[in-house]
């Protein structure tokens, strides 16, 4: 693992801002248009997983990193249920936006362990 020295090496962090740059795009689609409540949930999700993980990185310890990065889990876990209804309720295939989010539950989860156990 290379060095971070600032917040922009975290390529976590960085996928989870195009990530919810796409929820953006996403929550734009017509069909979502008069669904404030969901579109607000959405967007409140996709940026408190990169927000966390800032967070967690602005700590002192390791082990305080890591519980930020439980919580952004929580929030990725939290945007894939949201994604699963707009599938549902909207008829927008959400399918692919889920994967990547699933990918980087995984990477997120792997750093965790990586700092939990340095």
């Amino acid at each position: 693992m290379s060095k971070i020295t600032k917040l922009s090496d975290i390529e976590i962090y960085k996928d989870a801002l195009v990530l919810a740059r796409d929820i953006y795009s996403l929550t734009r689609n017509i069909k979502l248009s008069k669904d404030f409540s969901i579109i607000d949930q959405l967007r409140r999700a996709s940026l408190s997983v990169p927000a966390n993980i800032a967070e967690g990185y602005g700590r002192k310890s390791k082990r305080d990193f890591a519980q930020f990065l439980s919580i952004a889990l929580g929030s990725i876990n939290e945007l894939i249920t949201f994604l699963d209804f707009v599938r549902l309720e909207y008829d927008l295939d959400t399918c692919q936006t889920i994967e990547k989010y699933n990918i980087l539950a995984k990477r997120v989860f792997s750093f965790r362990s990586y700092l939990l156990n340095s």
